[in-house]
């Protein structure tokens, strides 16, 4: 994906267009300082200007004050916020010349894309491969971990544990081999995990409201949630938050799940209730999780769920490789660039609105 393809990927025939005098906000994100200021410099570079926005803090999602809003958006034709920032309908109402939203990487959950799409306005995201095939990728490695449990072994080998006897009893360990994977949500992802699973000869479940079984994947099999949670080895999460998603693995989904079963989420923490969650690997009722994303980031200190033996915690960012930060900085201005030039966005959120984002371009000319 990352070599020779990548290149190709973004030559376009808007790289020699010259912008000069186009206005772009940019907001400021605790966790992606570099990609921000990468594409900050890029689109500086060709004679953009770019305005930024205020600083994000840890364990908060920032609200524009709204006495900044002419400040911000009143130029502003393409607006670039992140999971961290929201971005509400009356903020794209307020910028008249806004033609265009970017996040730079796949999560759009704070922005109000409906609004966007009642608007006029599109939206492009970092949707990039290594996005979400990295994340695929690491997800089948959890998954795997869950199962063998390496941290174990290696505690045999520092001599904090005691050799298991060679038996099924004593032995961790257990094969993919035969088991049932569910995936709840069928979007890239969850179909990269498909596709990585293909040669372990495990048996595919999906629910997703939104997929039929025949746009699912080869060799997956659609089912309703309850039939995921109850029939699954290992639930994998890959969701976005929306109302029906929120709180979705609750007390009651909870107790569908095999008391051998895992669950993994590399997708969002506010999909789960995590005190159901806590409770649910205290008291056994599930074998373990592994968790990359939780309601408040970074996991707070005094979290319970850190108190627990039998869940792998990653800090939201298990997926993140060399790779995908190299495309975010190349994907982020070449979606703010085509906005600009009244091309869709290279991985665009909502194209079935083209039409109507024209009719909004030839207002705001």
């Amino acid at each position: 994906m990352v070599d020779g393809g990548e290149v190709n990927q973004y030559q376009t025939g808007v790289i020699s267009m010259d912008f000069k005098g186009r206005t772009v906000f940019i907001a400021q994100d605790f966790m992606l300082v570099d990609v921000f200021n990468e594409i900050t410099q890029r689109l500086q570079a060709r004679g953009i200007e770019v305005i930024r926005g205020p600083e994000s803090r840890p364990g908060e999602k920032v609200s524009f004050p709204k006495e900044h809003w002419d400040q911000w958006f009143s130029r502003a034709e393409v607006a670039m916020f992140s999971t961290r920032n929201i971005c509400t309908r009356e903020m794209m109402t307020y910028a008249p010349k806004l033609r265009g939203i970017v996040n730079p990487t796949i999560g759009l959950e704070t922005v109000d894309v409906d609004a966007a799409n009642d608007l006029g306005i599109i939206v492009g995201h970092g949707a990039t491969p290594e996005n979400f095939l990295g994340m695929a990728e690491a997800t089948v490695m959890l998954m795997l971990m869950l199962m063998y449990n390496p941290q174990a072994t290696q505690a045999v080998l520092r001599g904090e544990r005691v050799r298991p006897r060679p038996n099924p009893t004593d032995i961790w360990a257990r094969m993919m081999l035969g088991r049932t994977v569910g995936l709840v949500g069928l979007g890239r992802i969850a179909r990269g995990v498909c596709e990585r699973l293909a040669g372990f000869g495990v048996h595919l479940l999906a629910y997703d409201p939104y997929v039929s079984q025949k746009d699912a994947p080869k060799g997956v099999q659609m089912a309703d949630l309850d039939a995921v949670l109850s029939q699954s080895d290992i639930v994998g999460l890959f969701v976005s938050i929306t109302a029906e998603t929120k709180g979705m693995i609750n007390e009651r989904a909870l107790s569908l799940m095999k008391p051998t079963a895992y669950l993994v989420n590399t997708s969002r923490g506010e999909a789960i209730d995590e005190s159901a969650l806590y409770q649910a690997l205290k008291n056994k009722k599930i074998a373990g999780a592994a968790l990359d994303t939780f309601v408040i980031e970074p996991l707070p200190n005094d979290s319970p769920l850190r108190t627990l033996d039998n869940v792998i915690l990653t800090p939201h960012m298990v997926g993140h490789t060399k790779d995908v930060f190299l495309s975010f900085g190349k994907a982020g201005e070449e979606n703010i660039t085509r906005i600009l030039s009244g091309e869709l966005p290279l991985h665009c959120k909502n194209p079935e609105i083209e039409n109507a984002w024209r009719q909004r371009l030839k207002r705001i000319a």
